[in-house]
């Protein structure tokens, strides 16, 4: 559900009705009540008086509205890793570092996404704020999502992979102020590589016709 309304096969404005997704999806009520509230936490759904759930637009300012937000949450957290991380983690720290390099050098999505997920999410634990951690994580199925649909520069994976080293090198010398500094040039370049890659691709193909229309 989540992919279709990123790629626009879902209308804006939509209402999400249960019974008909539940026949779109072949899945019963119960997990269909359950991802639509998970839509709304993620703010690509919203419920409306006397409508229910209605589907938002996955627009450039949605994109980096997201991105900016999670620019401030990874730089809490990347200070809150440099000064709790011990040298056990340290080295753990960098073998998910590699982990990404391994899985950037086959150029698979799903490989790059994972171990870039593992990344982040490791230095959160480090970081050691439940609440913080807990919000990025509801992000992460929609910026995947994104990426699916929009893809990712030519240049972005070497980006990253640099960008990986300098946080890296910024919280195992618990540098609080670099690992900030490291963490807010990673999270904005993602963002405007992403708002990039809509923009071509909003230049090169037509809008995907919407399969369920506001009624």
């Amino acid at each position: 559900m989540r992919q279709d309304i990123v790629s626009g096969a879902l209308a804006p404005g939509a209402r999400l009705r249960v019974d008909q997704l539940s026949k779109r999806y072949g899945a019963s009520h119960i997990p269909v009540r359950e991802a639509l509230l998970q839509l709304v936490g993620e703010r690509l759904a919203v419920i409306e008086p006397h409508k229910g759930a209605v589907l938002r637009a996955v627009t450039p300012k949605f994109v980096a509205d997201i991105h900016d937000t999670r620019t401030a949450i990874e730089s809490l957290l990347a200070r809150r890793a440099a000064e709790n991380i011990t040298d056990a983690q340290c080295d753990e720290l960098r073998n998910y570092q590699l982990a990404y390099e391994a899985a950037a050098s086959t150029r698979d999505f799903q490989l790059m996404s994972n171990a870039n997920m593992e990344f982040h999410s490791y230095l959160a634990m480090v970081a050691d704020n439940e609440e913080a951690a807990h919000l990025l994580d509801q992000g992460w199925d929609l910026v995947i999502s994104l990426r699916k649909r929009f893809g990712i520069g030519d240049d972005r994976v070497s980006e990253i992979i640099a960008q990986h080293h300098q946080i890296v090198v910024a919280v195992t010398a618990r540098d609080t102020s670099a690992a900030i500094e490291a963490t807010r040039l990673h999270c904005e370049s993602a963002r405007d590589d992403l708002l990039t890659q809509m923009q071509r691709a909003e230049a090169d193909s037509k809008p995907p016709p919407a399969l369920l229309d506001v009624e």
